[in-house]
Protein backbone atom coordinates (compact mmCIF):
# COMPACT_ATOMS: atom_id res chain seq x y z
CA UNK A 1 0.00 0.00 0.00
CA UNK A 2 1.36 3.40 -0.94
CA UNK A 3 1.63 5.86 1.89
CA UNK A 4 -0.72 8.80 1.26
CA UNK A 5 0.12 11.04 4.16
CA UNK A 6 0.45 14.62 5.31
CA UNK A 7 3.73 16.43 5.67
CA UNK A 8 4.34 19.45 7.83
CA UNK A 9 5.06 23.12 7.45
CA UNK A 10 6.76 24.56 10.50
CA UNK A 11 6.53 28.13 11.79
CA UNK A 12 9.00 28.82 14.60
CA UNK A 13 8.97 32.14 16.50
CA UNK A 14 11.71 33.90 18.46
CA UNK A 15 11.61 33.30 22.12
CA UNK A 16 9.25 30.34 21.95
CA UNK A 17 8.56 27.59 19.47
CA UNK A 18 5.25 27.65 17.62
CA UNK A 19 3.08 24.55 17.15
CA UNK A 20 3.50 22.75 13.85
CA UNK A 21 0.38 22.75 11.62
CA UNK A 22 -0.39 20.03 9.12
CA UNK A 23 0.18 21.16 5.57
CA UNK A 24 -1.21 20.06 2.24
CA UNK A 25 -0.79 16.46 1.10
CA UNK A 26 2.20 15.59 -1.02
CA UNK A 27 2.57 12.95 -3.68
CA UNK A 28 3.83 9.70 -2.20
CA UNK A 29 6.92 7.90 -3.40
CA UNK A 30 6.59 5.37 -6.22
CA UNK A 31 7.97 2.75 -3.85
CA UNK A 32 5.33 0.14 -2.88
CA UNK A 33 6.75 -2.66 -0.71
CA UNK A 34 3.45 -4.59 -0.73
CA UNK A 35 2.93 -4.69 -4.49
CA UNK A 36 1.93 -8.04 -6.00
CA UNK A 37 1.72 -9.80 -2.63
CA UNK A 38 -0.49 -12.75 -1.79
CA UNK A 39 -1.56 -14.99 1.05
CA UNK A 40 -1.31 -13.61 4.57
CA UNK A 41 0.44 -10.47 3.34
CA UNK A 42 -2.37 -9.71 0.90
CA UNK A 43 -4.93 -10.26 3.69
CA UNK A 44 -2.94 -7.99 5.98
CA UNK A 45 -2.88 -5.36 3.25
CA UNK A 46 -6.66 -5.57 2.95
CA UNK A 47 -7.07 -5.18 6.73
CA UNK A 48 -4.74 -2.21 6.64
CA UNK A 49 -6.91 -0.57 3.98
CA UNK A 50 -9.91 -0.94 6.26
CA UNK A 51 -7.90 0.41 9.22
CA UNK A 52 -6.90 3.49 7.20
CA UNK A 53 -10.52 4.08 6.21
CA UNK A 54 -11.63 3.89 9.85
CA UNK A 55 -8.71 5.81 11.31
CA UNK A 56 -10.53 9.14 11.55
CA UNK A 57 -13.37 7.47 13.44
CA UNK A 58 -11.04 5.80 15.92
CA UNK A 59 -12.56 2.38 15.22
CA UNK A 60 -9.68 0.63 13.50
CA UNK A 61 -8.15 -1.29 16.44
CA UNK A 62 -9.54 -4.70 15.35
CA UNK A 63 -8.22 -4.26 11.79
CA UNK A 64 -4.84 -3.11 13.15
CA UNK A 65 -4.65 -6.22 15.31
CA UNK A 66 -5.43 -8.36 12.23
CA UNK A 67 -2.64 -6.65 10.28
CA UNK A 68 -0.09 -7.36 13.01
CA UNK A 69 -1.24 -10.97 13.47
CA UNK A 70 -1.07 -11.70 9.74
CA UNK A 71 2.25 -9.86 9.27
CA UNK A 72 3.78 -11.97 12.05
CA UNK A 73 2.47 -15.25 10.68
CA UNK A 74 5.30 -16.01 8.23
CA UNK A 75 8.88 -15.30 7.20
CA UNK A 76 8.48 -14.74 3.47
CA UNK A 77 8.89 -11.22 2.06
CA UNK A 78 10.11 -9.65 5.33
CA UNK A 79 10.24 -6.18 3.76
CA UNK A 80 6.51 -6.21 3.03
CA UNK A 81 5.73 -7.64 6.46
CA UNK A 82 7.83 -5.00 8.26
CA UNK A 83 6.29 -2.25 6.18
CA UNK A 84 2.76 -3.38 7.09
CA UNK A 85 3.69 -3.66 10.76
CA UNK A 86 5.17 -0.15 10.75
CA UNK A 87 2.02 1.25 9.16
CA UNK A 88 -0.16 -0.64 11.66
CA UNK A 89 1.80 0.71 14.63
CA UNK A 90 1.43 4.26 13.34
CA UNK A 91 -2.30 3.78 12.79
CA UNK A 92 -2.62 2.42 16.32
CA UNK A 93 -0.93 5.52 17.72
CA UNK A 94 -3.43 7.62 15.80
CA UNK A 95 -6.31 6.15 17.85
CA UNK A 96 -7.71 8.45 20.57
CA UNK A 97 -6.39 8.15 24.11
CA UNK A 98 -3.82 5.43 23.44
CA UNK A 99 -0.57 5.13 25.34
CA UNK A 100 2.77 4.90 23.56
CA UNK A 101 3.65 1.92 25.79
CA UNK A 102 0.98 -0.80 26.03
CA UNK A 103 0.62 -4.51 26.85
CA UNK A 104 1.23 -6.71 23.83
CA UNK A 105 -2.36 -7.91 24.12
CA UNK A 106 -3.59 -4.41 23.19
CA UNK A 107 -2.08 -4.98 19.76
CA UNK A 108 -3.58 -8.44 19.40
CA UNK A 109 -0.44 -10.41 20.23
CA UNK A 110 -1.11 -13.69 22.05
CA UNK A 111 2.48 -14.52 22.94
CA UNK A 112 3.64 -12.81 26.16
CA UNK A 113 0.36 -10.87 26.23
CA UNK A 114 1.16 -9.05 29.50
CA UNK A 115 4.60 -7.87 28.41
CA UNK A 116 4.77 -4.25 27.34
CA UNK A 117 5.69 -2.88 23.96
CA UNK A 118 6.86 0.63 23.10
CA UNK A 119 4.80 1.31 19.98
CA UNK A 120 7.05 4.18 18.84
CA UNK A 121 10.12 1.94 19.08
CA UNK A 122 8.30 -0.95 17.40
CA UNK A 123 7.30 1.26 14.47
CA UNK A 124 10.85 2.57 14.17
CA UNK A 125 12.28 -0.97 14.21
CA UNK A 126 9.90 -2.12 11.48
CA UNK A 127 10.53 0.92 9.28
CA UNK A 128 14.29 0.73 9.82
CA UNK A 129 14.24 -2.85 8.51
CA UNK A 130 12.40 -1.64 5.39
CA UNK A 131 14.86 1.23 4.87
CA UNK A 132 17.81 -1.11 5.18
CA UNK A 133 16.40 -3.73 2.81
CA UNK A 134 14.93 -1.27 0.29
CA UNK A 135 16.75 2.12 0.43
CA UNK A 136 14.63 3.35 -2.46
CA UNK A 137 11.65 3.29 -0.09
CA UNK A 138 13.15 5.79 2.37
CA UNK A 139 10.94 8.67 1.15
CA UNK A 140 7.79 6.57 1.44
CA UNK A 141 8.74 5.39 4.92
CA UNK A 142 9.55 8.97 5.97
CA UNK A 143 6.01 10.01 5.12
CA UNK A 144 4.69 7.38 7.49
CA UNK A 145 7.21 8.33 10.17
CA UNK A 146 5.95 11.93 9.97
CA UNK A 147 2.30 11.06 10.43
CA UNK A 148 0.12 12.39 13.24
CA UNK A 149 1.73 10.44 16.14
CA UNK A 150 5.07 12.10 15.44
CA UNK A 151 3.47 15.46 14.74
CA UNK A 152 1.27 15.42 17.83
CA UNK A 153 4.16 14.35 20.04
CA UNK A 154 6.34 17.11 18.67
CA UNK A 155 3.58 19.67 19.17
CA UNK A 156 3.17 18.45 22.74
CA UNK A 157 6.92 18.87 23.29
CA UNK A 158 6.76 22.43 21.97
CA UNK A 159 3.75 23.26 24.13
CA UNK A 160 5.50 21.82 27.18
CA UNK A 161 8.57 23.92 26.45
CA UNK A 162 6.44 27.04 26.09
CA UNK A 163 4.88 26.24 29.47
CA UNK A 164 8.40 25.79 30.96
CA UNK A 165 7.68 22.10 31.64
CA UNK A 166 11.22 21.13 30.75
CA UNK A 167 11.16 17.47 31.80
CA UNK A 168 8.02 16.78 29.78
CA UNK A 169 9.36 18.70 26.79
CA UNK A 170 12.55 16.64 26.87
CA UNK A 171 10.73 13.30 27.11
CA UNK A 172 8.30 14.18 24.31
CA UNK A 173 10.98 15.58 22.00
CA UNK A 174 13.11 12.46 22.41
CA UNK A 175 10.05 10.29 21.80
CA UNK A 176 9.34 12.12 18.57
CA UNK A 177 12.92 11.41 17.48
CA UNK A 178 12.26 7.71 17.75
CA UNK A 179 9.90 8.00 14.78
CA UNK A 180 11.79 10.65 12.81
CA UNK A 181 15.39 11.75 13.28
CA UNK A 182 15.53 13.68 10.00
CA UNK A 183 13.58 16.86 10.86
CA UNK A 184 15.28 19.59 12.95
CA UNK A 185 12.40 20.51 15.25
CA UNK A 186 12.93 18.07 18.12
CA UNK A 187 16.62 18.95 18.27
CA UNK A 188 15.63 22.61 18.51
CA UNK A 189 13.32 21.82 21.43
CA UNK A 190 16.04 19.85 23.19
CA UNK A 191 18.48 22.68 22.63
CA UNK A 192 16.08 25.11 24.29
CA UNK A 193 15.51 22.71 27.18
CA UNK A 194 19.27 22.45 27.75
CA UNK A 195 19.62 26.23 27.46
CA UNK A 196 16.99 26.75 30.15
CA UNK A 197 18.97 24.40 32.37
CA UNK A 198 22.16 26.32 31.50
CA UNK A 199 23.69 23.14 30.11
CA UNK A 200 25.47 25.06 27.37
CA UNK A 201 27.42 22.15 25.92
CA UNK A 202 24.31 20.03 25.48
CA UNK A 203 22.38 22.98 24.07
CA UNK A 204 25.01 23.63 21.41
CA UNK A 205 25.22 19.96 20.48
CA UNK A 206 21.45 19.78 19.97
CA UNK A 207 21.45 23.03 17.99
CA UNK A 208 24.24 21.69 15.79
CA UNK A 209 22.11 18.60 15.17
CA UNK A 210 19.18 20.87 14.27
CA UNK A 211 21.34 22.69 11.73
CA UNK A 212 22.59 19.41 10.29
CA UNK A 213 19.05 18.09 10.00
CA UNK A 214 17.86 21.33 8.39
CA UNK A 215 20.69 21.26 5.88
CA UNK A 216 19.91 23.34 2.82
CA UNK A 217 16.25 22.33 2.62
CA UNK A 218 14.36 25.57 1.97
CA UNK A 219 11.35 24.31 3.93
CA UNK A 220 13.55 24.40 7.04
CA UNK A 221 14.94 27.91 6.40
CA UNK A 222 13.09 29.46 9.35
CA UNK A 223 14.23 26.88 11.87
CA UNK A 224 17.80 27.20 10.58
CA UNK A 225 17.77 30.96 11.12
CA UNK A 226 16.08 30.62 14.50
CA UNK A 227 18.63 28.06 15.65
CA UNK A 228 21.51 30.37 14.73
CA UNK A 229 19.81 33.15 16.72
CA UNK A 230 19.46 30.89 19.76
CA UNK A 231 23.10 29.81 19.56
CA UNK A 232 24.27 33.42 19.41
CA UNK A 233 21.96 34.56 22.19
CA UNK A 234 23.15 31.73 24.44
CA UNK A 235 26.76 32.60 23.67
CA UNK A 236 26.11 36.21 24.75
CA UNK A 237 24.51 35.01 27.98
CA UNK A 238 27.55 32.88 28.76
CA UNK A 239 29.88 35.79 28.10
CA UNK A 240 27.86 38.13 30.31
CA UNK A 241 28.00 35.63 33.17
CA UNK A 242 31.78 35.18 32.95
CA UNK A 243 34.61 37.43 34.11
CA UNK A 244 38.16 38.31 33.14
CA UNK A 245 39.96 36.49 30.33
CA UNK A 246 37.23 33.84 30.13
CA UNK A 247 34.65 36.54 29.49
CA UNK A 248 36.68 38.03 26.65
CA UNK A 249 37.15 34.63 25.05
CA UNK A 250 33.45 33.85 25.31
CA UNK A 251 32.62 37.28 23.90
CA UNK A 252 34.80 36.50 20.86
CA UNK A 253 32.85 33.26 20.38
CA UNK A 254 29.57 35.15 20.71
CA UNK A 255 30.69 37.66 18.07
CA UNK A 256 31.27 34.82 15.62
CA UNK A 257 27.90 33.31 16.47
CA UNK A 258 26.13 36.63 15.90
CA UNK A 259 27.96 37.10 12.62
CA UNK A 260 26.69 33.68 11.50
CA UNK A 261 23.16 34.73 12.37
CA UNK A 262 23.36 38.18 10.78
CA UNK A 263 24.59 36.62 7.52
CA UNK A 264 21.25 34.80 7.08
CA UNK A 265 18.80 36.85 9.18
CA UNK A 266 15.53 37.74 7.50
CA UNK A 267 13.58 39.41 10.31
CA UNK A 268 14.12 43.16 10.67
CA UNK A 269 13.25 43.25 14.38
CA UNK A 270 15.53 40.36 15.30
CA UNK A 271 18.27 41.64 13.04
CA UNK A 272 18.16 44.97 14.89
CA UNK A 273 18.43 43.10 18.20
CA UNK A 274 21.36 41.10 16.84
CA UNK A 275 23.21 44.30 15.96
CA UNK A 276 22.78 45.56 19.53
CA UNK A 277 23.91 42.22 20.93
CA UNK A 278 27.04 41.90 18.82
CA UNK A 279 27.98 45.52 19.58
CA UNK A 280 27.75 44.69 23.28
CA UNK A 281 29.99 41.67 22.71
CA UNK A 282 32.61 43.77 20.92
CA UNK A 283 32.70 46.05 23.97
CA UNK A 284 32.87 43.05 26.31
CA UNK A 285 35.74 41.59 24.28
CA UNK A 286 37.57 44.92 24.49
CA UNK A 287 37.66 45.21 20.71
CA UNK A 288 35.69 48.35 19.97
CA UNK A 289 38.04 49.17 17.11
CA UNK A 290 36.67 46.24 15.11
CA UNK A 291 33.02 47.17 15.70
CA UNK A 292 32.74 48.72 12.23
CA UNK A 293 32.47 45.14 10.96
CA UNK A 294 28.98 45.04 12.48
CA UNK A 295 27.47 47.50 10.08
CA UNK A 296 29.86 47.29 7.13
CA UNK A 297 27.38 45.20 5.07
CA UNK A 298 24.61 47.74 5.77
CA UNK A 299 26.81 50.59 4.58
CA UNK A 300 27.75 48.66 1.46
CA UNK A 301 24.19 47.72 0.50
CA UNK A 302 21.62 49.55 2.66
CA UNK A 303 18.68 48.66 0.39
CA UNK A 304 19.09 45.02 1.42
CA UNK A 305 18.20 45.79 5.03
CA UNK A 306 15.12 46.93 6.90
CA UNK A 307 14.47 50.24 8.58
CA UNK A 308 15.03 48.98 12.13
CA UNK A 309 18.26 47.27 11.18
CA UNK A 310 19.61 50.46 9.66
CA UNK A 311 18.57 52.56 12.65
CA UNK A 312 20.24 50.22 15.14
CA UNK A 313 23.33 50.01 12.95
CA UNK A 314 23.43 53.80 12.94
CA UNK A 315 23.15 53.94 16.72
CA UNK A 316 26.05 51.48 17.01
CA UNK A 317 28.16 53.54 14.60
CA UNK A 318 27.42 56.68 16.62
CA UNK A 319 28.17 54.93 19.92
CA UNK A 320 31.62 53.92 18.69
CA UNK A 321 32.34 57.41 17.40
CA UNK A 322 31.84 56.90 13.67
CA UNK A 323 29.45 59.78 13.05
CA UNK A 324 29.88 59.87 9.27
CA UNK A 325 28.88 56.19 9.08
CA UNK A 326 25.95 56.85 11.42
CA UNK A 327 24.72 59.66 9.16
CA UNK A 328 24.77 57.39 6.11
CA UNK A 329 22.90 54.64 7.91
CA UNK A 330 20.23 56.96 9.35
CA UNK A 331 19.87 58.63 5.97
CA UNK A 332 19.33 55.22 4.35
CA UNK A 333 16.70 54.43 6.98
CA UNK A 334 14.93 57.74 6.25
CA UNK A 335 14.70 56.74 2.59
CA UNK A 336 12.86 53.61 3.63
CA UNK A 337 10.65 55.46 6.10
CA UNK A 338 10.63 59.27 6.01
CA UNK A 339 8.06 59.40 8.84
CA UNK A 340 9.80 57.27 11.45
CA UNK A 341 10.24 59.30 14.64
CA UNK A 342 13.30 57.25 15.62
CA UNK A 343 14.93 57.81 12.25
CA UNK A 344 14.29 61.57 12.23
CA UNK A 345 15.39 62.00 15.85
CA UNK A 346 18.63 60.05 15.38
CA UNK A 347 19.48 61.71 12.09
CA UNK A 348 18.89 65.19 13.53
CA UNK A 349 21.02 64.36 16.60
CA UNK A 350 23.80 63.03 14.38
CA UNK A 351 23.81 66.19 12.28
CA UNK A 352 24.11 68.21 15.49
CA UNK A 353 27.05 66.07 16.62
CA UNK A 354 28.63 66.57 13.19
CA UNK A 355 28.05 70.35 13.50
CA UNK A 356 25.85 70.26 10.40
CA UNK A 357 23.19 72.42 12.03
CA UNK A 358 21.53 73.62 8.83
CA UNK A 359 20.70 70.01 8.02
CA UNK A 360 19.38 69.36 11.52
CA UNK A 361 16.82 72.17 11.71
CA UNK A 362 14.42 70.93 9.00
CA UNK A 363 14.41 67.50 10.63
CA UNK A 364 13.63 68.98 14.05
CA UNK A 365 10.83 71.01 12.47
CA UNK A 366 9.39 67.81 11.01
CA UNK A 367 9.77 65.97 14.30
CA UNK A 368 7.97 68.68 16.28
CA UNK A 369 5.15 68.77 13.72
CA UNK A 370 4.65 65.01 14.15
CA UNK A 371 5.29 64.78 17.90
CA UNK A 372 4.49 68.24 19.35
CA UNK A 373 3.83 67.28 22.98
CA UNK A 374 7.15 65.55 23.60
CA UNK A 375 9.48 68.00 25.41
CA UNK A 376 12.55 66.04 24.31
CA UNK A 377 12.05 67.20 20.72
CA UNK A 378 12.43 70.86 21.66
CA UNK A 379 15.74 70.15 23.35
CA UNK A 380 17.17 69.33 19.92
CA UNK A 381 16.67 72.97 18.97
CA UNK A 382 18.49 73.97 22.16
CA UNK A 383 21.42 71.65 21.41
CA UNK A 384 21.65 72.94 17.85
CA UNK A 385 21.74 76.58 18.98
CA UNK A 386 24.28 75.69 21.65
CA UNK A 387 26.47 74.24 18.89
CA UNK A 388 26.05 77.38 16.79
CA UNK A 389 26.98 79.52 19.81
CA UNK A 390 30.18 77.56 20.32
CA UNK A 391 31.05 77.81 16.65
CA UNK A 392 31.19 81.59 16.42
CA UNK A 393 32.92 84.50 18.11
CA UNK A 394 30.50 87.04 16.72
CA UNK A 395 28.94 88.67 19.80
CA UNK A 396 25.69 89.51 18.03
CA UNK A 397 25.27 85.98 16.78
CA UNK A 398 26.18 84.61 20.20
CA UNK A 399 23.39 86.73 21.70
CA UNK A 400 20.87 85.47 19.13
CA UNK A 401 21.92 81.87 19.64
CA UNK A 402 21.86 82.22 23.41
CA UNK A 403 18.36 83.68 23.34
CA UNK A 404 17.21 80.86 21.06
CA UNK A 405 18.86 78.24 23.26
CA UNK A 406 17.13 79.63 26.36
CA UNK A 407 13.80 79.88 24.53
CA UNK A 408 13.78 76.25 23.42
CA UNK A 409 15.10 74.96 26.71
CA UNK A 410 12.30 76.81 28.54
CA UNK A 411 9.81 75.52 25.97
CA UNK A 412 10.87 71.98 26.81
CA UNK A 413 10.81 72.51 30.58
CA UNK A 414 7.51 74.39 30.67
CA UNK A 415 5.45 72.21 28.34
CA UNK A 416 2.32 71.48 30.41
CA UNK A 417 2.05 67.88 29.29
CA UNK A 418 4.45 65.19 28.12
CA UNK A 419 3.22 62.61 25.64
CA UNK A 420 5.57 59.70 25.12
CA UNK A 421 4.91 56.98 22.52
CA UNK A 422 6.59 53.80 23.71
CA UNK A 423 5.26 51.39 21.09
CA UNK A 424 4.37 51.82 17.44
CA UNK A 425 3.53 48.42 15.95
CA UNK A 426 2.95 48.22 12.22
CA UNK A 427 1.39 45.14 10.69
CA UNK A 428 -0.08 44.54 7.23
CA UNK A 429 -3.65 44.78 8.49
CA UNK A 430 -3.31 46.58 11.81
CA UNK A 431 -1.50 49.43 13.50
CA UNK A 432 -1.24 50.06 17.22
CA UNK A 433 0.14 52.88 19.33
CA UNK A 434 0.70 52.98 23.04
CA UNK A 435 2.47 55.20 25.50
CA UNK A 436 1.91 57.51 28.44
CA UNK A 437 0.70 61.02 29.16
CA UNK A 438 2.28 62.95 32.02
CA UNK A 439 0.37 65.84 33.51
CA UNK A 440 3.06 68.37 34.37
CA UNK A 441 0.55 70.89 35.66
CA UNK A 442 -0.94 71.54 39.09
CA UNK A 443 -4.57 70.45 38.51
CA UNK A 444 -6.17 67.23 37.22
CA UNK A 445 -6.54 67.15 33.46
CA UNK A 446 -8.36 65.04 30.86
CA UNK A 447 -6.73 64.77 27.45
CA UNK A 448 -8.35 64.13 24.08
CA UNK A 449 -5.92 62.43 21.73
CA UNK A 450 -6.26 62.52 17.96
CA UNK A 451 -3.66 60.49 16.06
CA UNK A 452 -3.32 60.52 12.28
CA UNK A 453 -1.58 57.53 10.71
CA UNK A 454 0.58 58.35 7.70
CA UNK A 455 1.65 56.36 4.67
CA UNK A 456 5.12 56.59 3.13
CA UNK A 457 4.14 59.73 1.22
CA UNK A 458 2.74 61.45 4.31
CA UNK A 459 -0.91 60.93 3.38
CA UNK A 460 -3.37 60.27 6.21
CA UNK A 461 -4.69 56.71 6.02
CA UNK A 462 -6.63 56.70 9.29
CA UNK A 463 -7.46 58.86 12.30
CA UNK A 464 -7.94 57.42 15.76
CA UNK A 465 -9.01 59.24 18.94
CA UNK A 466 -8.90 58.42 22.62
CA UNK A 467 -9.70 60.15 25.90
CA UNK A 468 -7.23 59.82 28.75
CA UNK A 469 -7.90 61.01 32.25
CA UNK A 470 -8.47 62.70 34.43
CA UNK A 471 -4.72 62.54 35.05
CA UNK A 472 -3.64 63.76 38.46
CA UNK A 473 -1.01 66.52 38.69
CA UNK A 474 2.58 65.33 38.45
CA UNK A 475 1.49 61.84 37.47
CA UNK A 476 1.03 59.77 34.32
CA UNK A 477 -1.52 57.50 32.68
CA UNK A 478 -1.03 55.03 29.88
CA UNK A 479 -2.92 55.09 26.60
CA UNK A 480 -3.39 52.67 23.73
CA UNK A 481 -4.80 53.18 20.25
CA UNK A 482 -5.46 50.52 17.64
CA UNK A 483 -6.38 50.83 13.98
CA UNK A 484 -7.56 48.20 11.53
CA UNK A 485 -5.56 49.98 8.84
CA UNK A 486 -2.18 48.63 7.81
CA UNK A 487 0.57 50.26 5.80
CA UNK A 488 1.34 53.01 8.32
CA UNK A 489 4.84 54.46 8.27
CA UNK A 490 4.42 57.12 10.90
CA UNK A 491 1.99 59.19 12.93
CA UNK A 492 1.24 62.71 14.00
CA UNK A 493 -1.15 64.17 16.53
CA UNK A 494 -2.60 67.47 17.60
CA UNK A 495 -0.74 69.24 20.42
CA UNK A 496 -2.09 68.69 23.90
CA UNK A 497 -2.69 71.57 26.30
Amino acid sequence: MKAIVNRIAAALSVGVLAALPLAAQTTASTCDPTANTKGDIAKAQFSLSRAVAAADKGTSTKDIQDVLRLAESGNDNPTARNYLKGEAYVLYLMQPNVSPVVPRSALGYTTNPTATIDVFAAADSAFSAVEQAAPECAATVLQWRQQKPWLNTLNAAINALNANQLDSAEVLAKRSLVLDRHAPYAYSVLGSVAENRKDWRAANEYWKQALTAAGTDTSYADVRVKTLYEMASAASTRADEATGAAQRALADSAIKAWQNYIAVANNDLLMADAIDQVAHMYSTAGDSASATAIYAPMLANPSKYGELTLVHAGVVASRFGHQADATKLFDAASTQNPYSRDVINNLAATYIQNKEFTKAFPLIDKLVAMDPSNPDNYLLYAFAYQGLYKGTKDKKLQKIYTDSLVYWNNKSENLPVKLLVTEFSRRPNETSLSGSIENRGTTPKTYNLSFELLDKSGNVIDTQTATVGPVAPKSSQKFSIKSAKGGAYGYRYKPLT
